[in-house]
Formats: C-alpha cells, structure tokens, sequence
C-alpha cells in the first residue's frame, strides 16, 4: 500500500474514533447495562418503586386498565328476560367493524361506552333511543320525566391518528344499575338491571384508605395500612369470584375514595352486608397491642336480619381463629363516619397492629394475609346464611 493510503486510513481512523467518543459523552439514551437491564445514562431509575413495598414480592391489584367490557352476543328475548330498561344505539351510525366497549362506574351511578373507530364524527346523543318498561325517550335527559331513567348524557368525539374517530358517551343514571352492553344480529343495546334483580346476595367490600390517605403505618414508617388492605382484598376477590356472592369494590388499585362515596356505594346497592377492612395502630411508643377488632354501631338497620354487632363478633372470631391471633374483642364505635351513615349491616375489621412486631409480620405474609381473607371470606358466608 502506498504511503499516501497509509496517511488517509490513519485519518479516517482517528477521525471515527474521535466521532464515537464525542457521541458516547453528549448521547443522553439508554445502554443496556451487563445486567441486561435498561441503565439510563444519568442513572435515573425508569421505574420509580415505593420504598415502603421494595422488599415485597406482591405487587397491587390493579383494576383492568384496558377500554372495558365488550359486546356480548344476545337475542332480544335475552335483553328483556334481563331488564325492560334499556338503551339502543342507531344502526347507520356505527361504522361496520367499529370496537364498542362499556365501563361501569358504580360509585358514581354512571356508564361510559367507547366507540373506536368509527368514521362518523357527528354522532350524537339523538342517535340513542332509551326505552323504560314500554316508554320509548329521546333527546336529552328529563329530569321530571319518571319514565326516563338518566340523569344525565352526553357525547364527545376525539379524531385518532387513523382519520376516524373515538365517540365517547358518558351516561348517568338516577339510581345504580348493572348495565351490560349487547350486539343482536348487528345492533347494540345496553341494559340496565337492578342489582337485587340480578343477585340473591350483595356485599360491599372496602379496602381501607388508599392514595394519599395512607392510613396507619409500621414503627418505621416503611409499610402503609393503604397497601395490606388491599392485597388482603385482592384475596377476597379471588374467594368470591368463585362464588355466589356478587360483590362490589369501593377501590381495586391505589387511589383516594372518599368515606362518602364508600358508603353511599353500599346504600345504593341495598347490599346486604357492608365490610370494610383495616389494619390498627397503638398510641405512639406502645408496641405491646395486638390481635384482632371489629367495631360496629348500635344503629339499627331496618329489614336486616343480621345486626352490626352480630357481623362484627363473625369477623372478629373468623380472622383471629384462622390466623391464630388474639380476640382482643368488638368495640361498639358511633362516631365513625362508615359506621354511623351505612344503612345497611356494616362493621369494620381491624387485622392486627402495624406497630406490634408480630402483628406486622403476620400482615406482611402473604400466606397468613390468604388466612385474613379466608376468615372474613367465612364471616360473610355465616352472616348470609343468618340473614337468610
């Protein structure tokens, strides 16, 4: 090789060489590290991970995050044998191959119905006939109407990326339903039921606190009442979803519920029981309480068949027996907010101290938090059975 092709490659090499070291020291993306996990260049976390849940296998319950429920094929028999309250959308509106989903929000006596996908920017809520035990309603809501059952509607539409468009309708009812959305032979209807219509038998189940209310805390502050509650309500779930108990959620995921709203939940049901699921705390600096509570108020429920007191004393005994803890006993409490405005059987279960060593060991196994729930699952099985 000549020496003028020796001179250029060396130019060209340091050149390169120079151009990978500025790239490598202004470059701000991600490497992957020897781990073979994403290591940013500032050595920011890209999953940021609650201290107080970094040494725990569990992870939260989250609610489903997707669109919500899809159509379910029916007949039009199906849909009036379910309920003579129902909607149906008009036909020519919906583009052929169009994703419907609904998503119930029971707290708030509301039903949201996602279209994708449809070329029709225009729909609006003169497209959705409502019909009530043979009354036929159109147009907006009427309040004064007794026949017609919302309370409110409305439709936004959002233009995707595709050129189509997401129709959004947003429906309130003036009292709780169970809504269902149906495609019959090409059309789309969504049903209103009244839960007790649906189901012999209603509870409520509360996981307390959650999202900035973190509730009680460990000693150390590390571990939150907020998360135990609802992992112990995760395994509640999982109980009667194979039963034959309908049960309904005041919170599956991390966020802030209001005392009102949980109890309003329950009285709209007309559930039959009501439960709400805690964890205690001693003054600070005493570390020696521990075992299991139940509190309950005096108020009477008309037409209840269990009493508060009765409901308190079967989850008491239930959770203290099946993880072998202390019956530190029920405790009559009037001034709490649950307790003094349900209208429907209602205590609340206190699992163990977070500040008693044992007790939040006990809390913070996964295998004795499936013993909690199994004990609560059993108290709810024993006050049904009495209520029955």
């Amino acid at each position: 090789m000549k020496e003028k092709q020796w001179k250029r490659l060396s130019v060209q090499s340091v050149m390169l060489l120079v151009c990978v070291l500025v790239f490598g020291f202004f470059y701000s993306g991600d490497f992957p590290g020897s781990s073979g996990r994403t290591v940013l260049a500032d050595d920011i976390p890209d999953k940021i991970v609650s201290e107080d849940l970094a040494d725990l296998d569990d992870e939260i319950y989250v609610s489903d995050t997707g669109m919500g429920e899809a159509p379910i094929h029916a007949s039009v028999s199906t849909l009036k044998e379910r309920s003579h309250t129902y909607i149906k959308l008009v036909e020519d509106k919906i583009a052929t191959g169009a994703a419907l989903y609904i998503r119930n929000d029971y707290i708030n006596k509301s039903v949201s119905l996602t279209i994708n996908e449809t070329s029709e920017k225009d729909f609006s809520i003169n497209n959705i006939v409502r019909y009530n035990k043979g009354k036929t309603i159109s147009g907006k809501a009427a309040k004064k109407n007794k026949s017609d059952f919302l309370r409110n509607i409305s439709v936004r539409s959002l233009k995707l990326k595709s050129g189509n468009y997401r129709v959004i309708v947003d429906i309130k009812t003036k009292k709780l339903y169970e809504s269902c959305l149906y495609e019959i032979k090409g059309e789309y209807y969504i049903s209103f039921a009244e839960p007790h219509k649906l189901y012999d038998k209603i509870v409520v189940i509360d996981a307390g606190h959650g999202g900035i209310d973190e509730g009680t805390s460990s000693i150390d502050k590390k571990y939150h009442e907020k998360d135990y509650t609802l992992f112990i309500v995760q395994e509640i779930k999982k109980l009667l979803d194979k039963s034959d108990i309908k049960a309904y959620y005041t919170r599956l995921d991390d966020r802030y519920v209001s005392k009102l709203d949980r109890t309003r939940l329950a009285n709209n049901l007309k559930a039959d029981l009501f439960i709400s699921i805690h964890c205690n705390a001693s003054d600070k600096g005493d570390t020696t309480a521990y075992g299991v509570e139940a509190l309950y108020s005096a108020r009477c429920v008309n037409g209840a068949s269990i009493t508060n007191k009765r409901l308190a004393r079967l989850l008491m005994n239930n959770v203290a027996e099946k993880t072998d803890n202390r019956k530190r006993g029920i405790i009559k409490r009037e001034g709490l907010y649950l307790l003094h405005h349900a209208d429907v059987p209602t205590s609340i279960v206190e699992v163990g101290y977070m500040t008693n060593k044992s007790d939040l060991k006990c809390i913070r196994g996964k295998l004795n938090r499936k013993k909690m729930a199994t004990g609560i699952y059993d108290a709810i099985e024993k006050a049904i059975d009495t209520a029955s």
